[in-house]
Order: structure tokens, then sequence, then C-alpha cells
């Protein structure tokens, strides 16, 4: 498990107190349109703090869980539900 890993790194929080030092870490999704009527996607995280990188460094995992990631979409395509479903969690 998890906190198993991280014991033998000196960190013996509760579970609790993991996934409230992780939840500091965010993702965040912008939408935009441009000129051609296409809605432009761009998708990053933020930078961990210091307690989140202390997790990462004893897991081995990377400081961030994806790359910045931009799409573009046509207007068309906007009107399939599953895109207004992502653009209402992206906004909510």
């Amino acid at each position: 498990t998890i906190r198993h890993q991280l014991k033998p790194h000196g960190i013996n929080s509760g579970w609790r107190e993991i996934v409230r030092t992780m939840n500091t870490q965010k993702a965040v999704t912008t939408l935009a349109q441009n000129q051609q009527d296409q809605v432009i996607m761009i998708r990053r995280c933020s930078e961990p703090n210091q307690n989140v990188r202390k997790l990462y460094d004893a897991l081995k995992y990377k400081y961030a869980p994806f790359t910045k990631r931009k799409s573009v979409v046509h207007k068309s395509e906007l009107e399939n539900e599953q895109f207004i479903e992502i653009q209402a969690m992206a906004l909510g």
C-alpha cells in the first residue's frame, strides 16, 4: 500500500492527511473560442508544493501526472453531448 511505501521515508501520516496534502495540487481545464469558431481546450496541472513533492519523491512518482495538453475542437463537435458534459465538468 501507499502508506507502507511511505513509512521507510519517515512519512507516517494517516490516509486522510495524505489525501488532504495531495489535493493541494490541482488540474485546470481552460476553454476559449478562437476567430475560426474553434474551441481551444488547454489542460494542465499546478506545480506541487514541498509536501506533495516529498510524497512524490518517496513513491518515485513524477511531479506532474500529465504534461500540458492542448486540443482544438471544431464548432460542429460542440453539439456532441459528450463534449458538453466534459465542458460542464471542466467548468463545475
